[in-house]
């Protein structure tokens, strides 16, 4: 092994660590938010219905769906999914293996275990990126600088500490560019695809869908790009049959989903209902501005969320300090690109392009804006790795440079670090359901003597996640406490009935009681009830407001 080969050998090694440690870091320390508790329980081949609604329950039964039963099978979490969810099963199936490993029938998952299995397959995708750049650009410079930027992102810390299937989805996604980028090189090169490839870009396209939905958003992407190469770019050449065959076989293993697709969107509870855009006309700027803060986060991101004013804006100016500078090196490297590089160059591009075309279209066209959460940038987020990483190993190659701009290169990567930093605790890409914060404010509050009531208003499995997070958060917090009952009242389209439903369960239990309205999106007329609110517990945090009452006997 030569000397240029163990450096670099050695650098990807050091990446990678640098990635796993990372995102190993409170790993199992941050709350758990309703999406999570949607991926445990159903990996575990629970479903939410099994929950009682407009009654009392205790936190132990709230919680029963999060313990681990040797006799569910792989078949029990594909029902509830298709039944209760709008989700393919793959993640959750490898989830329901992998949970197995940390608890035993009986226990409560393992938090960190659950999160442990995105954390790895995050991990993995340093040297995935490595190998996007190595095979698209045949440099190991791009692949390092490719590795280095994964290992450091916020973004990419960011999905790999959440137990949600992002992080395998990306793997797929950077498989089949790299897939697309092997075969347009062989339509340039007058060459044609062996059998195997195309059976096995097949595969990953299908595995892909089955592991999210989205990932159709990124096959529509890569057709676009090789239908523009096709019209225009790359002369005939029989591999294009095996790109047709790729893409023949890729639709019909999309197609295998349209029942179950048909399915969902009949049978959804609202789940989704958040991403249906208002008004274009009125928030035209909106989606774009978004676009523009995700793709700047992925690479940099500063404490803004829930902070100070002097701290929101001294972030924001260090960050948009620290995007002008990325335009700068790109500028710088943009002189120094090679002919023989403007075919994967223009792939990436495209393929970027055509991602944010299809959001927008989705967006403006059909007023679902899948611009709103940060964790559906995925779908292009190791497209804007890769591209930037080019850029970044021509400014730091090119002995025409002057010495600071290698001085740059190495801020943004320090700057991605002290980011990811950030996100490991907390401080940006924070989770949206402080369930932990609530809580704090709840157990203070819990006696032996007085019992303690905790409302929200059901509308679908999303409102028993959040209650999921504030039972699990009390029950590390005070375990000798007597804890808390719950009560889901269901709205069922009807503002009032929630509150009637929580007047009838509140005329059943003993006096004094605390209560607390969690998220109870309904008008609250409690003083029929001899309910008091006490005016210093309204509060409001990401995931949730809520405030407590305090219930005196009748006189």
């Amino acid at each position: 092994m030569n000397r240029n080969l163990k450096v670099h050998s050695f650098l990807l090694v050091f990446w990678i660590t640098t990635g796993l440690i990372l995102r190993l870091i409170h790993l199992g320390s941050k709350p758990i938010w309703s999406d999570e508790f949607a991926t445990l329980v159903f990996s575990l081949g629970h479903g939410f219905r099994g929950i009682p609604l407009d009654q009392l329950i205790e936190l132990e039964t709230l919680l029963t769906p999060l313990r681990l039963d040797s006799g569910i099978h792989l078949r029990a979490v594909s029902e509830h999914l298709f039944t209760e969810s709008n989700h393919p099963p793959v993640y959750f199936m490898l989830t329901h293996l992998w949970v197995k490993l940390f608890s035993n029938s009986g226990e409560f998952v393992s938090i960190w275990g659950a999160r442990s299995l995105s954390t790895i397959l995050g991990t993995v995708s340093i040297p995935m990126m490595f190998g996007l750049g190595w095979i698209g650009f045949y440099s190991l410079t791009v692949g390092q600088f490719a590795a280095a930027l994964m290992a450091v992102s916020p973004f990419g810390v960011y999905l790999a500490q959440e137990a949600r299937h992002y992080t395998l989805a990306m793997l797929l996604i950077m498989a089949s560019l790299m897939c697309l980028m092997i075969a347009l090189r062989e339509v340039q090169q007058q060459k044609s695809l062996p059998s195997w490839f195309v059976l096995l870009w097949i595969g990953i396209n299908t595995l892909g869908i089955a592991v999210h939905f989205f990932f159709g958003v990124v096959l529509g992407a890569i057709g676009l790009v090789t239908l523009w190469f096709w019209l225009l770019k790359l002369p005939r050449s029989p591999a294009w049959l095996g790109i047709c065959q790729a893409a023949v076989g890729s639709m019909i293993g999309g197609l295998i989903w349209l029942p179950i697709l048909f399915k969902i969107s009949s049978s959804d509870d609202g789940l989704i209902s958040w991403i249906f855009y208002g008004e274009p006309s009125q928030d035209f700027i909106e989606p774009l501005l978004r676009i523009f803060v995700w793709i700047v986060t992925m690479v940099v991101i500063f404490p803004v969320e829930n902070q100070s004013l002097g701290l929101t804006l001294f972030s924001a100016t260090g960050m948009l300090s620290l995007f002008g500078i990325g335009i700068y090196l790109i500028v710088q490297g943009q002189k120094y690109i090679p002919h023989f590089w403007d075919l994967p160059r223009q792939i990436l591009i495209g393929t970027l392009l055509s991602i944010l075309v299809i959001f927008l279209i989705t967006t403006y066209g059909f007023r679902i804006d899948l611009t709103l959460a940060s964790r559906y940038q995925f779908t292009y987020f190791p497209v804007v790795i890769s591209l930037f990483s080019v850029y970044l190993s021509l400014v730091w190659q090119s002995p025409k440079n002057p010495q600071h701009l290698r001085k740059l290169v190495g801020l943004i990567l320090i700057a991605g670090l002290f980011s990811s930093l950030m996100v490991i605790n907390n401080l940006a890409y924070q989770k949206p359901d402080r369930s932990d914060l609530v809580a704090g404010a709840i157990a203070p509050t819990l006696s032996v003597t007085t019992p303690s009531l905790i409302a929200t208003v059901y509308k679908n499995h999303e409102q028993i996640g959040e209650m999921m997070g504030i039972a699990w958060e009390l029950k590390q917090l005070e375990p000798t406490r007597k804890p808390p009952q719950f009560l889901l009242a269901q709205k069922s389209g009807d503002p009032s009935i929630p509150v009637r439903t929580l007047n009838q369960v509140l005329s059943t239990i003993s006096r004094p009681l605390n209560l607390w309205t969690v998220n109870f999106s309904a008008p609250q007329e409690l003083e029929g009830q001899n309910c008091f609110q006490d005016e210093g517990s309204k509060s409001r945090v990401s995931g949730y407001y809520f405030r407590m009452y305090q219930c005196l006997p009748d006189n």
